[in-house]
């Protein structure tokens, strides 16, 4: 069995597999550092308070929710009922409980994700309050500006010319 961080890795590895240790060593940091570049300069011109991907997902979970009906249960501790409208298709008419305090929705898609999910914005909107305070500080453009300001030197190589493999 293999985790998704370590397919990812051998996609992005693939062709370099058959080249020396010296090569895979540089090849490896020369990507590295064109990731780095690009995310930094994600990050600079990111206009929003969130990355663009998040901020754009929001978006279209955000028009989702219009069509949801929202119950108060008990406004002291948070507890909502949000309904899903009913399809043509004769799908939905879902119910949803959401307990705003515990930052938790019986969808489940808040807690997995760490995003707001739509039934937490129809909330939001019912009630008139910023579903952005919702959204995790991961996900603020500050954050990702902060971990991808790092700078990279070029390493020389001479550095490498002394490597050998011990068995």
């Amino acid at each position: 069995m293999t985790t998704n961080i370590s397919e990812a890795l051998n996609s992005v590895l693939k062709k370099a597999r058959i080249l020396p240790l010296k090569a895979l060593v540089e090849l490896i940091f020369n990507k590295l550092v064109k990731y780095f570049h690009q995310h930094h300069e994600e990050a600079q011109n990111c206009v929003h308070p969130f990355l663009t991907r998040i901020f754009d997902k929001f978006l279209r979970i955000e028009m989702k929710s219009r069509e949801y009906k929202v119950t108060t249960y008990n406004l002291r501790e948070g507890i909502y009922m949000v309904r899903s409208p009913i399809r043509v298709s004769g799908t939905g008419n879902n119910v949803y409980t959401l307990r705003m305090n515990n930052t938790s929705c019986s969808c489940e898609k808040w807690q997995t994700y760490a995003l707001p999910c739509s039934h937490v914005l129809a909330v939001c909107r019912e009630n008139g309050t910023r579903a952005d305070i919702y959204v995790p500080e991961i996900f603020s453009r500050q954050t990702y500006k902060r971990t991808y300001q790092g700078n990279f030197h070029p390493v020389l190589s001479e550095l490498f010319e002394g490597m050998f493999l011990i068995i």
